[in-house]
């Protein structure tokens, strides 16, 4: 650019060097001196090796337009394998959630039995025990600190699942169901599974954390919704517990 420039301010310099010899070129008006000056400078730039067009031809437009065509497509290309990929794990995360293995089978084909929760859970130092289901409108329905209550959904009742958590250890055991995440669904007389709550209770068995005594025991819970017409005569109930990619189905009652 400094190039171009140096070389049409010396064809003005050649111009105004002729134009001050009077005799040999004639008098010419101001807009004559611009077309001699841009005249000469196009004719030092012709033949300037080093000067390239600022315009470019059809042939390199179509290039660049088939180059940046090239570029969109690989984008879209990609985008629809993250798309893709986002999608087959959103149904990987589902599918474990609700106790699914990759064969279509549900957690209610699993028998029920007894199960050592703690050793499933992979509880050190602890037993957990079952103590039996109740079926209630609100819950807690008493106590001096209430400062949270849960209530049934419409034609239900809340099951309220309790168990007794032990440290069976030699001194002191941290327990961390919070961030071992389990996930636990209920079913009544044989019915549908329905997912149990996650509280704020503090002894909401399924989020608990916390550090048990030697010898130390505490009450927990397990809180779900469950239609009104499944509490009446109670038969049999089960806990399907999902953790770590593998499912357990556990008697809570009798």
């Amino acid at each position: 650019m400094k190039k171009r420039l140096g070389l049409i301010l010396l064809a003005g310099s050649l111009i105004l060097c002729l134009t001050g010899c009077k005799s040999a070129i004639p008098e010419m008006s101001e807009e004559e001196m611009g077309l001699v000056t841009e005249y000469a400078a196009g004719l030092l730039l012709k033949y300037d090796a080093n000067y390239q067009p600022m315009f470019l031809d059809d042939e390199k437009i179509a290039a660049e337009e088939e180059a940046r065509q090239k570029v969109l497509e690989e984008a879209e290309r990609r985008a629809a394998l993250e798309a893709e990929k986002a999608e087959k794990k959103a149904k990987e995360q589902s599918e474990r959630e609700n106790g699914e293995s990759s064969n279509g089978e549900g957690q209610e084909d699993i028998p029920a039995g007894p199960v050592d929760i703690a050793q499933f859970l992979e509880l050190e130092q602890v037993s957990v025990s079952f103590n039996g289901i109740e079926f209630k409108d609100t819950y807690p329905d008493s106590g001096e600190e209430l400062y949270f209550a849960l209530n049934a959904s419409p034609g239900c009742k809340l099951a309220i699942i309790h168990l007794t958590l032990t440290n069976t250890g030699g001194g002191d055991s941290n327990v961390d169901i919070f961030n071992k995440a389990p996930k636990f669904k209920l079913s009544v007389n044989g019915g549908e599974y329905h997912s149990v709550m996650t509280t704020l209770l503090e002894n909401d068995f399924s989020v608990y954390a916390g550090t048990l005594a030697f010898g130390q025991s505490i009450d927990a819970v397990l809180v779900a919704d469950v239609k009104e017409e499944e509490c009446g005569q109670v038969n049999e109930a089960s806990l399907s517990i999902r953790y770590n990619g593998e499912t357990v189905k556990a008697s809570v009652y009798p």
